[in-house]
């Protein structure tokens, strides 16, 4: 009896290894460039670079789609962040493809404190510097995605622009973890279309999160029930037939009972502190 319980106890600290090696293979959302999808495109633009904000030409085709640095003028053909075929978890491409830009899943991108500083949560938009993005007003009515990190200023290149009454204006200009999502927003703050995965990791996380965040944390989720499950009905399963067959081993039994459903605790406690680990990143 005790080497059944023994058993038990050992599939629980498994159970709790697998748990985590799910973390770490997954992602959870700490490798940005990981949990991207890229499409391969083609560009005669010499000065769209990785990580810059990337838009359809005019002369892109349905047989050569090309693009070029976003701008205030091709803002509503917007596409992604330039990034490198490595740095993506699916990567589409064609035999003509020069670059790659991550249309869905988290970036680095550059951005500008034109229109104040980034914070973590803030959507962004294409700001009036070619290829490179900015905070979003609040009467945005589309973005491109949401910021996953405050925008350091202290650490980025200064520049100085012409404004359009020809003062000048020194601005800052630096690379910051985004959420690549272009989409209509009714306000600064609620999305129209956030898909269902959005709303329910927004709802448990207080904050705009990826998909792949959700999805991890559904995941890991899953295995916990099965493993939770698997644990408690073998435990009490067992410890009632052995009771049965022989009474005074009650004392015994129940002691080695408590041992692994104080396992069965401690992988639900652990199971949970991963999953709220992976929607807060």
């Amino acid at each position: 009896m005790k080497r059944f319980f023994s058993r038990k106890v050992g599939r629980g600290l498994l159970a709790v290894t697998s748990l985590l090696f799910t973390f770490a293979i997954l992602g959870l959302g700490n490798s940005p460039q990981a949990a991207s999808i890229a499409q391969g495109y083609t560009t005669s633009d010499s000065e769209l670079v990785v990580g810059m904000g990337a838009s359809l030409s005019p002369e892109s085709t349905s047989n050569k789609t090309e693009v070029e640095r976003s701008s205030q003028a091709n803002k509503g053909r917007f596409v992604g962040i330039v990034t490198t075929k490595e740095a993506s978890l699916v990567t589409l491409t064609t035999s003509v493809s020069s670059l790659y830009v991550a249309t869905q899943g988290e970036a680095t991108a550059y951005v500008t404190d034109v229109n104040g500083a980034l914070k973590k949560g803030d959507y962004v938009v294409v700001s009036p510097l070619k290829g490179v993005l900015m905070k979003a007003s609040s009467d945005e009515a589309s973005v491109v995605g949401s910021s996953l990190e405050d925008f350091n200023v202290g650490g980025a290149n200064s520049q100085e622009i012409t404004k359009g009454d020809g003062s000048k204006e020194t601005i800052k200009v630096g690379l910051v973890k985004i959420d690549v999502n272009p989409r209509i927003i009714s306000s600064g703050k609620s999305p129209k279309n956030l898909t269902f995965l959005q709303q329910l990791g927004q709802s448990l996380a207080g904050k705009a999160i990826s998909d792949w965040q959700v999805v991890t944390a559904l995941v890991i989720f899953l295995l916990l029930l099965v493993v939770e499950g698997s644990l408690m009905y073998g435990a009490i399963h067992s410890a009632i037939i052995a009771v049965g067959r022989n009474p005074l081993s009650r004392t015994g039994v129940y002691k080695q009972l408590a041992q692994v459903l104080a396992t069965a605790v401690a992988v639900l406690a652990i199971g949970i502190t991963v999953i709220f680990g992976v929607l807060k990143v």
